[in-house]
């Protein structure tokens, strides 16, 4: 009988040492696209490719933001980092590339190569992004660099439609939505500040708590400012199950109201400021998050608008 491991090319690893299937579907997918394409990528060149895949395949694995050199994915960085620590890939330089050429087959890693990936690299891939998808380039520091006269005012454009001029306290949570659609959506709102009025600015799921929020905010402009003040303590939360638990709550926090004054105005100043503002915290519906007391709150006292996104 054939040994199969004397059959294998002698300078790769032993079979021990590979390790087994990443965890989530999406790192599965990303491990397969990197291997698919054969050959060595930039970060730059790997984010923009798997963005058009996604746009053209209508693939949900990964979503996408305008930051510093066009569509980037925060989960599919943090993906990559992790793929790279378990070793099944590489990274040379710059260069990301798969670790283990024989180590699965295609059957095990979730990815349809039907559409026909670009041949441009670098500046020209770049470029040919931004001209298919100006939104994207809105945050670009390369942008002056690579596009001609028509394409920056494309992506112009799109800047300045952006803008918005009326003043508006909006409200959104972050429950069931990525980091990326979460991003985007404050920017399509012309978002300027986002104040997280969470008590515990801490959060399980990925990017949202508060030093990465921070961080990924002041890369595409927003202004972060953390009102622990008008928080709930964690332990408030804990027992909530039924409609009368969440007005009991919201009732008792409506009364203490009366004390934070100096928050309450603190906010209302900044929408003064800034005029388009947005209060955060974790629950999707405002009606079982906090938020949506502060804002009736403000409403009341300052005769504002208000907005759940």
């Amino acid at each position: 009988m054939t040994n199969n491991y004397s059959d294998r090319d002698p300078n790769l690893p032993p079979r021990s040492n590979i390790p087994a299937n990443p965890v989530y579907k999406r790192q599965r997918f990303l491990l397969s696209f990197i291997k698919s394409i054969k050959e060595p990528l930039t970060l730059m060149d790997l984010q923009k490719l798997l963005f058009l895949y996604s746009e053209k395949q209508k693939s949900d694995f990964y979503e996408f933001i305008p930051y510093f050199y066009g569509c980037y994915s925060l989960q599919a960085a943090e993906d990559l980092n992790t793929l790279e620590r378990n070793g099944w890939i590489k990274k040379d330089k710059n260069n990301i590339k798969f670790g283990f050429p024989d180590s699965r087959n295609e059957s095990e890693l979730p990815f349809n190569d039907n559409y026909v990936l670009p041949q441009e690299r670098g500046s020209a891939l770049v470029k040919f992004v931004y001209d298919q998808y100006p939104y994207y380039a809105i945050n670009s520091k390369i942008a002056h660099g690579i596009m001609d006269r028509p394409g920056l005012i494309r992506i112009d454009a799109i800047r300045k439609s952006l803008k918005k001029n009326e003043q508006i306290l909006f409200t959104i949570g972050y429950e069931g939505i990525s980091i990326e659609k979460y991003l985007n959506t404050l920017i399509k709102n012309d978002i300027r500040i986002l104040c997280d009025v969470r008590n515990n600015p801490l959060s399980r799921k990925f990017g949202f708590s508060k030093t990465n929020l921070q961080y990924y905010l002041k890369n595409i402009n927003i202004e972060y400012v953390h009102i622990p003040e008008l928080g709930i303590v964690s332990e408030k939360r804990q027992s909530l199950e039924t409609e009368d638990d969440y007005t009991n709550l919201f009732n008792n926090y409506e009364k203490s109201l009366t004390t934070k004054q100096t928050y309450l105005e603190k906010v209302y100043q900044l929408l003064i400021s800034k005029k388009r503002i947005a209060l955060t915290c974790f629950e999707h519906d405002p009606q079982h998050c906090h938020r949506h007391i502060i804002s009736e709150q403000i409403s009341k006292d300052y005769t504002i608008t208000t907005k759940d996104l």
